[in-house]
């Protein structure tokens, strides 16, 4: 192979070999460059940077949770589905086998740790003995100011978001951490994903238990980084801003989901302050799916204790 330095600070190398065409500015001229690139397995690598995991997905039968564990699926890796209501979940099982993987469906509660130590096992019986990686996306709201907040409204979504998201972790240390430990010097990446929330990062009126809760995910991961870092398992958050959700959309046949009519007209007050304005609205589950690939990847090998805001640059976020 030749290494060619341009006149532009542009420095590439030309391979001997056909198997990719791409093209660079040489002296104000465009030449062509033959990279062996796909012969390195560069198309494949792209195509499935999860191959060989495991992941353990919660939340899983709808929403960002589905939208993630097919995405995972897709990119090589086994899914353990995990969600409360076991028929949504066996709906992404049939979309994890359509994206050329397999998966298990695991019903619980991640209020009640012994559902956990239940997901937690699964993961580990389709590894071997360990997970990969820990995708922590059930979640829920009981929106109300404070002055009207019942308590019953306050302790379910801390239950739920933070105390979840905590089991799932202390569940998971025999799978993660302590795989960790055991590979000594030669222990594997592995990954924790949190979903926090906007209303964690700047407050939201109307969501003070969501707010406390998403905030605390954000404490917990920048714990937990610090803490399992030396046994190579990264800890990060991502914060979404407006996503279609059920936790968006209007009003529906379950007094416990969707939004009531009033706040959804500040919801969709507040996304008419999102900088990335689209045709089609708020942004989708898919949006943080990709961030939680990025995260569950190897391209993320040096990244923990992050919160990574994907808020479509929406005003006094940042």
């Amino acid at each position: 192979m030749l290494p060619v330095k341009a006149t532009h600070a542009l420095t590439f190398t030309i391979f001997q070999d056909n198997s990719i065409v791409s093209w660079c500015l040489l002296s104000q001229k465009v030449v062509k460059v033959k990279a062996w690139v796909a012969r390195l397995g560069y198309d494949d690598f792209m195509s499935k940077l999860l191959d060989g995991k495991v992941a353990v997905v919660t939340g899983a039968g709808r929403g960002i949770g589905q939208a993630t564990a097919e995405l995972y699926a897709k990119h090589g890796a086994k899914i353990v589905i995990a969600d409360i209501d076991d028929g949504p979940a066996g709906e992404t099982l049939e979309l994890v086998k359509a994206a050329g993987s397999d998966g298990v469906v695991v019903a619980g509660n991640i209020c009640k740790r012994e559902d956990c130590d239940n997901i937690i096992k699964a993961g580990m019986d389709l590894g071997g003995g360990s997970i990969d990686i820990l995708a922590n996306i059930a979640g829920i709201t009981r929106d109300a100011v404070i002055h009207k907040m019942t308590e019953d409204e306050w302790d379910f979504v801390i239950n739920v978001n933070l105390k979840g998201t905590y089991n799932m972790i202390q569940a998971s240390v025999p799978a993660m951490r302590d795989a960790g430990k055991n590979e000594g010097s030669e222990a594997k990446s592995r990954s924790i994903i949190n979903v926090s929330s906007t209303s964690g990062v700047k407050g939201n009126a109307g969501q003070i238990n969501y707010a406390s809760a998403k905030a605390g995910i954000n404490g917990m991961t920048r714990t937990v980084a610090k803490e399992w870092a030396r046994f190579n398992v990264r800890c990060n958050s991502i914060a979404p801003g407006f996503i279609e959700t059920r936790l968006t959309s209007g009003p529906s046949d379950d007094p416990k989901l969707g939004v009531p009519d009033q706040q959804m007209q500040m919801i969709q007050m507040l996304y008419s302050q999102t900088g990335l304005q689209r045709p089609e609205g708020m942004g989708k589950p898919i949006d943080i799916a990709n961030l939680a690939l990025f995260f569950g990847s190897d391209l993320s090998s040096y990244v923990s204790g992050q919160v990574l805001v994907a808020a479509g640059a929406m005003i006094d976020t940042y």
